[in-house]
C-alpha cells in the first residue's frame, strides 16, 4: 500500500513574493499609464514594451508559485520517492534504508527553507518543521540540475513527521521479511 506525505507550506515564501509582485506591478503601471494612455507620445513604443516585460516577470512568479506547491514523498512496499517543487525528483528502494530518524540541524534555521544540498552526500528538501534523516545503505545518483550527485542521506520536512517516520518503518521492516529466504520445513517425524 502507498503512503503520500506532503512537504510544509512554503507560507514564508509566498507572503512577501506575493507583496513583491503586488508592489511592482503597481509602481509599473503607475509610471507607464501617462505614456499609454496618450498614443500621440513619443514614450508610447517604450511603455507598450515596458508592459511586456511586467507581465513575463507576473507569468514567472505565478509559475514560481505554482511549482512551490508540487512536493511530495511517496512510501510504498518497494520504492520510496520524493519530488520536491518542480526542481528535484529522487527514487529510491526500501530495502536500501540503513536508518530513518528525526534530526535537528545546526544551526536550525539553516536547513528549513527549500532546496539545499552540501554537494557531497546529503539533500535537504524542507519548508521548514521538524526534519526526518533517511540514510541509505547504497548511494542514490539524483540530478540536481545541473549536477549530477551521489547522495547517501535525505532530509525532508513533511508535515506529519510521526506518522512519516512509522510509515518508513513498516515499509523497511516488510521489505526486510521479504528478502529474507524463507524458513526451511522441519523435517517429518519418523514413524
Amino acid at each position: 500500500m502507498s503512503q503520500q506525505f506532503e512537504f510544509r507550506s512554503a507560507i514564508w515564501f509566498r507572503a512577501p513574493l506575493r507583496l513583491v509582485v503586488l508592489a511592482v506591478t503597481v509602481f509599473a503601471l503607475m509610471s507607464l499609464y501617462p505614456a499609454l494612455r496618450d498614443a500621440a507620445n513619443p514614450d508610447h513604443g517604450r511603455a507598450l514594451a515596458g508592459m511586456a516585460v511586467l507581465g513575463a516577470f507576473v507569468v514567472l512568479a505565478v509559475v514560481f508559485m505554482v511549482s512551490m506547491n508540487d512536493g511530495l514523498v511517496e512510501v510504498d512496499n518497494n520504492n520510496v520517492t520524493i519530488r520536491f517543487e518542480s526542481f528535484f525528483n529522487a527514487r529510491f528502494p526500501v530495502e536500501d534504508i540503513a536508518a530513518a530518524r528525526p534530526v535537528d540541524p545546526r544551526p536550525r534555521w539553516r536547513y528549513r527553507w527549500g532546496l539545499s544540498t552540501n554537494f557531497r552526500d546529503r539533500v535537504v528538501c524542507s519548508h521548514g518543521g521538524q526534519l526526518v534523516e533517511i540514510e541509505l545503505s547504497r548511494p542514490c545518483h539524483v540530478r540536481l540540475w545541473p549536477r549530477t550527485l551521489v547522495v547517501t542521506r535525505f532530509w525532508l520536512g513533511v508535515r506529519d513527521a510521526g506518522a512519516f517516520l512509522d510509515a518508513l518503518h513498516r515499509a523497511a521492516a516488510n521489505a526486510a521479511t521479504d528478502a529474507s529466504p524463507p524458513s526451511p520445513m522441519p523435517a517429518p517425524k519418523a514413524a
